[in-house]
């Protein structure tokens, strides 16, 4: 917390022309000698705020220091926090592609995955409709068991098959867990790369190196004039005590008295080193004595004078205090500074980490397409194979429908047959002829036997015998097909 600005040196420090000049107008009244030694020594003590002016100098220079220091520091803060962010921008954009990359692999993969459960449950269905559909008794051998269409097609093809897809879609899985964990990685350096952004402590301090957002320029303005006015204040001290001296010099038993009164300070006291100073050995007093009437001016500014040196002392510890406050809050926003700029360094070490990964997630990304195309492809070829077997099946189905029409198709002709053989017969029976015009029509006529032919290869035997409901059943179907356009 910066300390209240100290009292004004015009105030407080010590001016002896105007004290001389106010002086000659006031009644003078003479200064007892132990009332000199106690100005002198208490003047000799405030000449030990030179220390506060050595520091408030320490400061001034640290001040100007710092203030060189935080504009490298911004400036190079800034430039890194600059690339960054647009090498950020860049990353976040092949992000995007990547993105992309895996949002189409995702919805090719989920329609292939759809078309292959249609497939599938259509082929369960053609495979549910032979496994329901029981052989009729009369096309197989007697005693057998009963048997569907599907006991007598190979399943295994469709296992077979079913095993492929299965692994095809097993490696596009792995594929796209692979693929995952390099878009999770990615995205884990991007945000390790925003949060070592936002760490700074006070990121604006890095973002702009101009003035108004430092508080060093101002700061720094008031130190030097700070230091100034206490420079200032010290001369003021100074000359007292040179007045303070001169006004021993120029009173008798002066030297004894101050020599004594400074080996004899109470044990409470600071003390006081009057050596060098309290010297007889060439005192140029003694050559150059001064009037009555110079001696009483002297005396009332030195009074005046003493009065307010504790004020002085006071004013440059209080100007001391405040240039300490504000040098803290100069040095802290250094640090601060300093603390953004090795984060900000850190965080461009992070990029170029990231620099050199992102030639793997691209590769990774690429790699993923690549693979999944030829994935997909090979899955789009097993789709087609699996469409086929239930076409076959399909067909195998509609063949037995087929099977069933055509040997009722050859029952009614053999019905047909033997029905115009009957009647063929019986009008040969029914012939009559004249047996005046040739003797021999009274003998028998020769008969006709009607057999059908067997051959060699044929050894089914009779005909099956179909009930019409299965023969009608499979009408409708035959028919139902033509209306579908499948046959």
């Amino acid at each position: 917390m910066s300390v209240s600005p100290p009292t004004s040196r015009s105030q407080a420090s010590l001016s002896q022309s105007n004290s001389q000049s106010h002086s000659r107008s006031m009644t003078h009244h003479d200064i007892s000698l132990e009332t000199l030694v106690t100005h002198l020594l208490a003047s000799k003590r405030s000449l030990a705020s030179i220390s506060t002016v050595w520091r408030a100098n320490e400061i001034v220079t640290s001040a100007r220091s710092a203030l060189e220091e935080s504009v490298v520091l911004s400036a190079r803060t800034g430039f890194l926090r600059r690339g960054i962010s647009e090498q950020v921008k860049i990353l976040r954009r092949v992000r995007g592609g990547i993105e992309s990359v895996y949002k189409d692999g995702q919805r090719d993969f989920k329609n292939v995955i759809r078309t292959l459960d249609s497939a599938n449950a259509r082929l369960e269905s053609t495979m549910d409709i032979l496994r329901s559909t029981m052989v009729e008794a009369a096309f197989r051998p007697e005693k057998e068991e009963p048997r569907s269409l599907l006991d007598f097609v190979d399943e295994q093809g469709v296992e077979t098959m079913r095993d492929a897809l299965k692994e095809s879609i097993r490696e596009a899985k792995e594929a796209q867990t692979e693929f995952d964990s390099s878009i999770l990685s990615f995205d884990d350096d991007l945000r390790t790369l925003k949060a070592a952004m936002k760490a700074s402590p006070q990121s604006s301090a890095s973002q702009s190196h101009d003035d108004l957002s430092s508080p060093i320029p101002s700061h720094l303005h008031t130190l030097e004039t700070n230091a100034q006015e206490m420079a200032a204040l010290l001369d003021s001290l100074v000359s007292h005590f040179d007045l303070c001296v001169n006004a021993i010099r120029h009173t008798e038993g002066g030297y004894a008295a101050v020599r004594k009164a400074a080996s004899s300070q109470p044990p409470e006291a600071e003390p006081v080193s009057v050596s060098g100073v309290m010297n007889t050995e060439n005192d140029p007093t003694a050559d150059n004595p001064i009037s009555e009437e110079e001696r009483k001016e002297m005396l009332d500014v030195l009074e005046k004078d003493a009065a307010q040196v504790d004020d002085v002392v006071m004013e440059l510890r209080d100007y001391l205090n405040d240039m300490e406050a504000k040098h803290d809050e100069i040095i802290e926003h250094v640090s601060i500074l300093t603390r953004t700029h090795n984060e900000t360094t850190t965080a461009y070490s992070m990029l170029e980490a990231v620099g050199a990964r992102l030639p793997g997630y691209i590769i990774a990304s690429q790699e993923f397409r690549l693979h999944w195309e030829e994935t997909k492809l090979n899955i789009q070829e097993q789709l087609s194979e699996l469409e086929s077997m239930r076409i076959f099946y399909e067909n195998y189905f509609s063949s037995y429908d087929s099977l069933i029409l055509e040997v009722f198709r050859r029952k009614q002709s053999d019905e047909k047959v033997k029905s115009i053989m009957r009647k063929a017969a019986e009008q040969i029976e029914k012939i009559t002829l004249p047996v005046d015009l040739w003797p021999g029509v009274n003998k028998p006529a020769r008969r006709w036997d009607f057999v059908p032919l067997e051959e060699k290869d044929w050894a089914v035997g009779s005909m099956p015998v179909l009930e019409r409901t299965v023969v009608e059943a499979a009408g409708r179907r035959d028919r139902e097909r033509q209306r579908r356009g499948d046959v």
